[in-house]
């Protein structure tokens, strides 16, 4: 269900961020396509009003609907606000709750998915533009044009399907570029746009890239999105720098998206290696170094890079950290990311602080032995091919999250806490070892459960333990603060359930 949001303007700032990196949007009439020369000149404006409607009735919608994945940067607010406007103190005194919306809340996972939801969107608008274009000069008629293109299709009627399309293209992306031969004559229209930046003794380099024809030969042998017109005018006009690692054969293996900072240190937003992973291990030397040189702010992509960047109260500056070699009894100050490295085992972190959020998730751990043994904020490790939570963290300031992975066993979870606990798609037949106090949602759905004895007496928020084998609810928390979901298992009795719901 929507929510009754007080500050609407955030929002609308956080989609102009990341939608539209700051670009105004035109807005067109169904008149003004009355030529083929009219619409191929404003192609570019013309796609971007299209996602812009897409945003507005299907992003907008998603974000500001109360959901399990939106309500950390959906927060509640009390009646004990000052400056309430008239409307929400109504709300409120009629028991209704009333939500702030805060973008420093917002997941990177989820930054990272709406990324790739605008860059496969603006390709299909941009295709179905070129399409209109042909077909109209085809029958020499005017181009039937529809603004509402995206926001209309069936294919892109909810964040969910969108999201699975835009992966999807992705992928296919990638796969192309697996399998990519030299293209000789795309090189050479790619070199007038490619400009040396740094060079290395063994013949890497780092090169800015300025033209359509440098992204497009970027992109085809990336297998990502940086081409095919999406961030063309981006560049032209200097809101976004691209920068490419490449070998001395010209051959590309990272390439950074960079936001220029007239007042302060430029920001990555993005460092991509092939198909959109992390770039290989052997290239993050170089990458770092760069980084490094150019005194760059690090917003996105800081596990590709394998830095963070934090003041240092000694020197009294900002320095870089290599998180893959953190001093024993180091405290980092923010968030720490390990997810989509392909790790099979964690570095040696066991002795250092985490003050943010810590994540390991979508890797190919089988341990969780050298994590930090204190997050002050969530602590990831999903979808990975964990068969035990030993060596997780006995302190997590806010949620656990556990999910997909191959866990026979809660035995080493922390047995206290203070947002949500996931621990649903593994192989559970037990929870012993489960929190026994967990704030907000606890999820044990999707295991091979016969019983619930071990599971938390006292949930704040949901409990679902749906898609199991119980035949008794036996064990289940006697006070639940939400929703209480027990689908789909084998259910003779309710006897045992929850007294207070």
């Amino acid at each position: 269900m929507p929510v009754n949001l007080i500050n609407e303007k955030a929002l609308n700032e956080y989609l102009t961020d990341i939608i539209y990196q700051g670009q105004p949007i035109e807005t067109f009439t169904k008149g003004e396509f009355n030529s083929v020369d009219y619409v191929r000149q404003n192609k570019d404006a013309i796609v971007r009003s299209m996602l812009a409607q897409w945003t507005k009735h299907r992003l907008r919608t998603h974000l500001a609907t109360e959901t399990k994945q939106n309500k950390d940067f959906l927060v509640p607010i009390s009646r004990d606000e000052t400056d309430l406007p008239s409307w929400a103190e109504r709300c409120l005194d009629e028991g209704k709750t009333v939500h702030r919306f805060v973008a420093e809340k917002m997941p990177q996972r989820m930054t990272e998915e709406i990324s790739s939801i605008r860059d496969y969107l603006y390709s299909a608008a941009d295709s179905y533009v070129d399409k209109t274009i042909i077909k109209a000069e085809k029958n020499d008629q005017k181009p039937r044009l529809r603004i509402d293109y995206l926001k209309t299709s069936n294919e892109w009627d909810s964040y969910e399907k969108t999201l699975d399309a835009a992966q999807k293209w992705h992928e296919l992306m990638a796969e192309k570029a697996e399998h990519q031969e030299h293209n000789e004559a795309m090189y050479r229209a790619s070199l007038d746009g490619t400009s040396p930046i740094m060079k290395f003794d063994d013949g890497m380099e780092i090169v800015q890239l300025s033209t359509p024809e440098a992204l497009d030969y970027e992109s085809e042998y990336m297998g990502h999105c940086v081409g095919k017109g999406i961030y063309d005018q981006y560049v032209k006009d200097g809101r976004i720098k691209i920068y490419s690692l490449r070998d001395r054969d010209g051959k590309p293996h990272a390439t950074f998206e960079i936001s220029p900072n007239p007042n302060g240190n430029d920001t990555i937003h993005q460092c991509k290696g092939k198909g959109n992973k992390a770039p290989i291990a052997k290239y993050r030397p170089y990458l770092q170094t760069f980084v490094k040189q150019n005194k760059f702010d690090i917003k996105g992509d800081m596990q590709n890079i394998g830095l963070i960047k934090q003041y240092d109260k000694k020197t009294r500056k900002q320095e870089y950290y290599d998180i893959y070699k953190l001093p024993q009894g180091f405290v980092v100050e923010g968030d720490l990311d390990f997810s989509h490295q392909e790790l099979t085992e964690l570095p040696d972190l066991s002795q250092i602080t985490v003050n943010g959020s810590f994540s390991c998730s979508n890797n190919q751990l089988t341990s969780l032995q050298g994590a930090p043994q204190s997050v002050s904020g969530d602590f990831s490790c999903g979808n990975n091919i964990l068969t035990s939570l030993e060596g997780a963290p006995q302190s997590v300031g806010k949620n656990f999250y556990c999910s997909d992975n191959q866990l026979t066993s809660l035995q080493g979870a922390p047995q206290t806490v203070n947002g949500n606990f996931d621990c649903s798609g593994n192989q559970l037949t037990s929870l012993q070892g489960a929190p026994q106090s967990v704030d907000r949602d606890f999820d044990c759905s999707r295991n091979q459960l016969t019983s619930l004895q071990g599971a938390p007496q006292s949930v704040g928020g949901n409990f679902s333990c749906g898609y199991n084998r119980l035949t008794s609810l036996q064990g289940a928390p006697q006070s639940v603060g939400g929703n209480f979901s027990c689908e789909y298992n084998q259910l003779t009795s309710l006897q045992g359930a929850p007294q207070s719901v």
